[in-house]
């Protein structure tokens, strides 16, 4: 079986599957003996809002991830990538994947894990907190600063009577260098789809494999879009991305943005 959850996958394999198939911060463990040591440091939430915060995240329900981003801090990183996790949530089901398998989230000094096998998990540490709510931590031993990148604050791309794009967010997961970008669209009067992009860093480009989202967004809607791009290990995050967007039956607007966070640059 394979398990489709956007907070536990990260194969370095092209396409939607090899995608989505383990994990945002796959590690290789070996087992653990004793007690665990709970998170600790100065204004973190509970050890119960804790677990029900990564609960949310592995739990494949847009709906239980906004648990999450009550329990992180407003404006943190912590907050941003649970609203990536709800996003990415919703694009891998619009595009037709499984619904997540069971995953429970166990402790382990200091955070958390979830496994998919024995051998392979995802974990959760350096848990970070003010005044009482989760604002920063790492996954599978790389923190969200040195790994995610909020594009919120960037303005949409847009062309009127037809389309708004929005950058959300942009993830490369720990273990296999797999980068992800969420963005949202809206099509205005006609329907739309997104094609795989491209992502440029330097003299590297790295060519997308199948977006994920809904084949056709119709007129009227907004949807999230996951584009997905495997090799990145090595990229920086501030580099460039062009996609494809076919409007109705008249051909397609190349739409690009860069990863630069708007916040630091």
């Amino acid at each position: 079986m394979r398990l489709r959850l956007p907070a536990l996958h990260g194969a370095g394999l092209p396409g939607v599957a090899a995608a989505m198939c383990v994990g945002l911060g796959f590690a290789l463990l070996a087992g653990c003996g004793g007690d665990p040591e709970p998170p600790s440091g100065p204004g973190l939430p509970s050890q119960a809002d804790l677990r029900t915060y990564f609960e949310a995240i592995t739990s494949g329900d847009p709906e239980q991830v906004t648990k999450a981003e009550e329990i992180a801090a407003d404006g943190s990183p912590a907050q941003a990538y649970a609203r990536f996790i709800g996003l990415a949530t919703t694009a891998w089901a619009a595009a037709g994947e499984d619904a997540p398998a069971d995953v429970e989230v166990e402790d382990v000094d200091r955070g958390f894990k979830a496994c998919v096998s024995d051998d392979r998990c995802a974990t959760w540490t350096d848990l970070e907190g003010k005044d009482g709510k989760l604002t920063s931590f790492s996954v599978s031993g790389i923190m969200l600063d040195d790994s995610f990148v909020d594009l919120t604050g960037q303005a949409p791309i847009s062309s009127e009577g037809l389309y708004d794009v929005q950058p959300e967010y942009a993830y490369r997961l720990p273990q296999s260098g797999v980068l992800e970008v969420v963005l949202t669209i809206t099509a205005a009067e006609v329907g739309l789809s997104a094609r795989p992009g491209t992502y440029i860093e330097g003299d590297q480009v790295l060519k997308g494999s199948q977006a994920a989202g809904p084949a056709l967004i119709k007129a009227g809607r907004t949807s999230p879009v996951m584009l997905v791009f495997p090799g990145a290990e090595d990229a920086k995050l501030d580099g460039q991305v062009t996609f494809a967007l076919k409007i109705g039956g008249a051909g397609s607007d190349s739409i690009g943005f860069g990863l630069a966070d708007p916040a630091v640059s």
